[in-house]
């Protein structure tokens, strides 16, 4: 699994990993460990997958509904989180940071992050597991029980977070360290206005949202920052931050 530690100036960063590179790492052995799975949960998987296929596809109204309202649901989700769950089925980070921060600094940013992303979801999971059973109330309800199905996903969502980052902080995952002086710079704007970044190989998958959410968020000065140094400092965590 490939991770980027990203600036956008000298008083903003934060850990990216492009979802759009997620096969070809599988490929280099650096993803799901879980590619010897049973033939049972094989099954299941490609179930869901038709049914939220279908689903996608539906034109009929109340399919319709239930999809903008699941994707407006979704835009309060911090951008991040699909790298989080990636974590569980990692078999190895390839964490590529700006040659200017040694290894050793980025590792105490990686381990602060993770260790607020952990209670953070941690707190959200136990949130959303209490309300999740007082939903079924809405069954009666004629349509789908949207808002019964969003807490319950969100609940199993988290688990797999916090799932995914103890394995991590017990070091069941190797995590190998790379500089690289092309991320000394920060991140561009195209002619478009879209967010890039020439160190990245793919698609820059959400990479508008997360400079978004991390513009969003009062800066905080990180000893160095103020010589120059792409990527001296961080958000505070969980300022400004909604979730669910």
């Amino acid at each position: 699994m490939k991770i980027y530690l990203l600036s956008i100036d000298n008083r903003r960063f934060f850990f990216y990993a492009d979802e759009s590179e997620a096969e070809r790492e599988e490929d280099d052995g650096l993803g799901s460990a879980s590619s010897g799975s049973s033939g049972q949960s094989s099954w299941l998987l490609d179930r869901y997958e038709r049914l939220k296929a279908a689903w996608e596809r539906s034109e009929a109204r109340v399919a319709v509904w239930t999809r903008q309202a699941w994707n407006w649901l979704h835009s309060w989700t911090h951008p991040d989180e699909s790298m989080l769950v990636r974590l569980r089925s990692a078999r190895r980070i390839e964490l590529h940071h700006p040659a200017s921060r040694h290894s050793a600094e980025v590792a105490v940013l990686w381990r602060d992050y993770l260790n607020h992303r952990w209670w953070r979801h941690l707190l959200w999971l136990s949130v959303n597991s209490v309300v999740a059973p007082f939903t079924l109330l809405l069954a009666p309800l004629p349509g789908p029980n949207v808002i019964g199905y969003w807490f319950t996903y969100r609940a199993i969502h988290h688990a797999l977070v916090v799932w995914g980052i103890r394995r991590v902080r017990r070091g069941r995952i190797p995590i190998d360290f790379h500089p690289r002086t092309s991320l000394d710079r920060p991140i561009e704007r195209d002619d478009q206005g879209s967010a890039r970044h020439a160190a990245l190989d793919g698609a820059a998958t959400q990479l508008d949202e997360h400079v978004a959410w991390s513009e969003s968020e009062p800066a905080v000065v990180i000893p160095g920052a103020d010589q120059g140094a792409a990527g001296a400092t961080g958000t505070p965590p969980g300022v400004g931050t909604p979730e669910s």
